[in-house]
């Protein structure tokens, strides 16, 4: 798979230049601000994500792992780039037999949330090896969009989702297939927070909220875990109607 390549300005036959003759090339970018799931706005670094969804399927979601939920997605390039609230223009770059093995769907671009707070800093946990780290949330930000070749004249681009003020990251990633999750042993209302007193398992755990038992509506940044005490302390907000649901998603 070629560089995944980031340019500022206007999209057009250089782009192409870049690429090789017959690689599949798509630019966005969106006007911002770009939101997480509890109103903040996302952090440079952040990541958009280009997924491929299969002709005739339903978009199935990404799980906490970074990976697609449903065998008809394929998380194909991701891009760490968000900066003073949105996304640059971004060109994603997909090599000929990519393209070609994906031909039958779309494509769609999502903002994700992968912050996880460590040593008293939140930061995006951004990539590793090209692949996710770990994934709060995601949220839709285009229609979906059919990729052309170089050869059809230049990049296709791709439009940005309508919204009242910059994309949101509107859902929480799905826990991991296989995964054993924490069990939550107490919750008690201290002012403003919810206190959650969960059990220490290995790895990063988030705290999803909402006012149905889903607890979908929002996410907070993931928490380092190392498995090594009995219990781990998390705090969310609580909720404004005095009433919600929690839940914790371990990756």
């Amino acid at each position: 798979m070629k560089k995944l390549m980031t340019m500022i300005g206007a999209v057009g036959l250089a782009f192409a230049a870049t690429a090789a003759i017959d690689d599949a090339l798509l630019a966005f970018s969106t006007v911002g601000p770009d939101k997480y799931a509890d109103g903040t706005t996302v952090l440079d670094g952040e990541c958009y994500a280009l997924v491929w969804t299969k002709n005739g399927a339903t978009f199935g979601g990404i799980a906490a792992d970074g990976t697609a939920v449903a065998e008809t997605d394929e998380i194909v390039l991701v891009a760490p780039v968000a900066k003073g609230g949105r996304c640059p223009y971004v060109l994603f770059q997909i090599d000929s037999a990519k393209a070609d093995a994906l031909a039958d769907g779309t494509y769609g671009v999502y903002l994700l949330d992968t912050r996880v707070a460590e040593n008293g800093m939140t930061k995006p946990a951004g990539v590793n090896n090209g692949k996710l780290r770990l994934v709060n949330g995601y949220g839709l930000t285009t229609k979906a969009t059919k990729v052309g070749k170089a050869t059809a004249g230049g990049a296709t681009t791709a439009q940005e989702k309508e919204s009242d003020g910059g994309q949101v990251v509107a859902a929480g990633a799905a826990a991991p297939k296989d995964l054993p999750q924490p069990k939550i042993t107490s919750i008690k209302i201290e002012g403003d927070y919810v206190k959650l007193t969960v059990q220490n398992m290995p790895g990063f755990m988030r705290v999803s909220s909402g006012a149905s038992v889903s607890a979908d509506d929002t996410q907070g940044a993931a928490q380092a875990t190392d498995g090594k005490t009995d219990e781990v302390i998390l705090y969310a907000p609580k909720a404004a109607a005095g009433s919600g649901f929690f839940k914790v998603i371990r990756n």
